[in-house]
């Protein structure tokens, strides 16, 4: 596998037990001393071109991208094009390997839209590397589905599409599963589950396997790192806290202005996501028949990157399929 871009840096400290995936472990350095985020990086399978296209996924929250690994490795298998990358970016302090110093770089009140701040540097970074016209699909899942929007808001012209897996866009607080949970994200909660993390490092991997029966070991290893990191926990938890405050009224004109380059996949049942489902539906899908919004089957849960990657990668695949064939602009242009 070649050298990394330059706008990334090598992370060397690759997660115990991982599949054997052709992605690269790096990290990311923010701007205004925020420190590093982890990403994966799949290159394009001729290496001695630049990509054409890129996927960028924005996970959900915990923002880890190693839950990802299957999910977007099978998308980039997938590509017929040799010049097709993915990036994958966590959530700003969110991955234990990474341990950013100084808690006074950002408020807690600013642990959501600080991840949107993050990914637009990122994408920056992207832009400016690439001297030719990149086609770029951003991919957010639950969460990361409402980044992914601000991102499009902010860089409509870069983005080429965005696809809103298990979308909590909406008045996340009022969701079934926002209503049972949110005390947990208050700040002397979190405090407390945070502390639990000393805990955790010495739990053994039997426990942890019987209450998460089927979960893969790479999955389960990737839990375990994160629990055990008071950091880590405390960050995804604050993050938490400021979704159910920030994450309100459905954004409608934003979802009207740019419908052409979205695509929705909703799950049968998710606890995460409220009525206004249906509203987006109507509007978006009337007849119930449109290809870029798909129903989930059931049996596959908001969490789909433990075990039901491969089926989510299979839809994702179709909607790439979809698309027009990309033309770069030619050089004389």
């Amino acid at each position: 596998m070649g050298p990394l871009p330059s706008f990334l840096q090598p992370l060397e400290n690759s997660p115990k037990n991982s599949p054997d995936i052709p992605c690269q472990n790096a990290q990311f350095t923010q701007i205004a001393s925020l420190g590093s985020s982890h990403v994966l990086w799949w290159p394009p399978s001729n290496e001695n071109c630049d990509p054409d296209t890129l996927l960028y996924f924005i996970p959900g929250n915990p923002g880890l991208v190693d839950f990802y690994r299957p999910f977007l490795s099978e998308i980039h298998a997938n590509q017929a094009s040799s010049n097709f990358a993915v990036i994958a970016k966590a959530h700003l302090d969110h991955y234990p390997g990474i341990q950013n110093k100084g808690d006074a770089r950002y408020r807690p009140e600013e642990s959501l839209t600080i991840q949107v701040q993050s990914s637009l540097e990122l994408l920056g970074a992207i832009t400016s590397f690439y001297t030719k016209k990149l086609r770029i699909i951003i991919v957010g899942h639950s969460v990361g589905s409402w980044i992914s929007l601000q991102v499009l808001k902010a860089l409509p012209d870069a983005i080429t599409a965005v696809f809103l897996l298990f979308p909590t866009i909406s008045n996340i607080g009022d969701t079934p599963n926002g209503r049972l949970l949110s005390p947990i994200f208050l700040p002397l909660s979190r405090s407390i589950l945070s502390s639990l993390s000393i805990l955790a490092k010495h739990l053994p991997d039997r426990v942890l396997s019987i209450l998460h029966s089927g979960w893969p070991a790479h999955q389960l290893r990737v839990l375990q790192e994160f629990i055990s990191s008071r950091g880590s926990v405390m960050a995804s938890l604050s993050m938490a806290h400021e979704e159910m405050k920030a994450i309100l009224a459905l954004d409608t004109i934003l979802l009207e202005n740019h419908k052409d380059k979205l695509y929705f996949y909703y799950a049968e049942l998710d606890g995460w996501v409220g009525k206004e489902r249906e509203t987006l539906l109507q509007t978006f899908d009337p007849s119930k028949h449109s290809t870029r919004i798909m129903h989930g089957t059931s049996g596959i849960p908001h969490a789909f990157c433990i075990n039901h990657g491969e089926i989510l990668a299979k839809h994702c695949c179709e909607w790439l399929d979809a698309m027009p064939v990309y033309k770069p602009p030619s050089s004389n242009s």
